[in-house]
């Protein structure tokens, strides 16, 4: 369980593992420094420090760079992870408006694109180490690696990550949507939140300046949100902000301005369509924040000199110990269910990688 650290962040995750597939979310992510904002697919139970197979591909945005986002493929085990980090442009930058990212994986190869562009292939390699299933994870939070993401500079709190829609296709060579290899599973517009689907963590891991609150995700105007904040001062404080993929498409109805039920937006924008959500008009932003749709300043990030590694696995990394006592966060696995004390000693995996 999530213990008393001062800051607090979200992961979204979904309740079913897929064997390959493509899975694509429009998004506007979180930045500043210090902070990732991410999409992600993870097998449960990769942090186990058992022998047992590390399987993870990642989308970040590293707060101190948002004009850009950090691809990787983790594999290894729990202690040795093996990385292959990549960092694409992104164009507004990906904290200033709304992009569709995608990642495909299948038995061959993971594919990233951006807004229908691919920016990295990786074929073979990592890939075959890919075994088993994976579950499509969104998580905000805090790194206490400087080394990674720069200082964190609480200043810059509240941040939010914006969620428009996913779309989850399974992996059907030659047989899916219109010839290609992929069909359309499901689409989530957020008008309301899924029990069956989605999950919130409750937990932090080593590495993790914040906790990670059920309480700092809710659905406002159709639009999925997670939130960084003081621990005192969770929820969401402003108005959600228009994607302008969808305002170009509603403008041409007969109601210009309003967004499209198709792509999930709320008829009632004052409200919440989640209980999940807040009610703007009986809150008052603690942070004082100028600009309340984003809680964002854009000045100082720091470029990050490394550029890419051609996609090759960049080191075999040593998880430290947890050190936190059991008392504060209990010892969970990675979707929160509590861990026996014979067995703790099995998931004290650090997840900075």
């Amino acid at each position: 369980m999530a213990g008393n650290k001062e800051y607090k962040g979200g992961e979204l995750f979904t309740q079913q593992e897929y064997k390959y597939g493509k899975f694509e979310a429009r998004m506007k992510m979180a930045a500043a420094s210090g902070t990732v904002s991410s999409m992600f697919l993870y097998q449960n139970g990769s942090e186990i420090a058992d022998g047992r197979p590390w399987v993870e591909v990642d989308i970040e945005v590293l707060g101190k760079q948002p004009n850009s986002f950090q691809s990787n493929i983790i594999t290894g085990k729990a202690g040795a992870q093996i990385t292959s980090e990549n960092f694409h442009d992104v164009n507004p930058a990906a904290d200033q408006d709304f992009h569709t990212y995608a990642i495909e994986w299948t038995p061959n190869y993971v594919r990233w694109t951006v807004d229908g562009v691919e920016v990295r292939k990786t074929v073979g390699g990592q890939v075959s180490n890919l075994t088993g299933t994976q579950g499509l994870r969104f998580n905000l939070w805090s790194s206490t690696n400087e080394s990674w993401v720069d200082p964190f500079d609480p200043s810059k709190l509240p941040l939010y990550q914006f969620i428009n829609w996913v779309k989850v296709y399974e992996y059907k060579p030659g047989q899916g949507d219109n010839g290609s290899d992929f069909n359309l599973l499901w689409t989530d517009d957020f008008d309301s939140f899924n029990n069956s689907r989605w999950a919130k963590a409750d937990w932090t891991f080593d590495g993790n300046r914040v906790d990670l609150s059920p309480s700092n995700i809710f659905i406002k105007d159709g639009m999925l949100i997670l939130a960084l904040t003081r621990g005192e001062a969770q929820g969401f404080y402003g108005n959600v902000p228009q994607d302008s993929e969808i305002f170009q498409q509603s403008s041409n109805s007969n109601n210009p301005g309003m967004s499209s039920s198709s792509q999930g937006q709320n008829n009632n924008p004052g409200q919440s369509s989640s209980s999940q959500s807040q009610n703007q008009n009986n809150y008052q932003d603690p942070y004082n924040n100028t600009n309340p749709n984003n809680g964002q300043n854009q000045s100082g990030y720091v470029n990050d000199p490394n550029g890419t590694n051609n996609g090759e696995p960049a080191a075999i990394r040593p998880a430290r110990v947890f050190k936190d006592s059991p008392k504060i966060r209990g010892t969970v696995n990675a979707k929160g269910a509590r861990v026996s004390e014979t067995n703790r000693a099995h998931y004290q995996v650090d997840f900075n990688y």
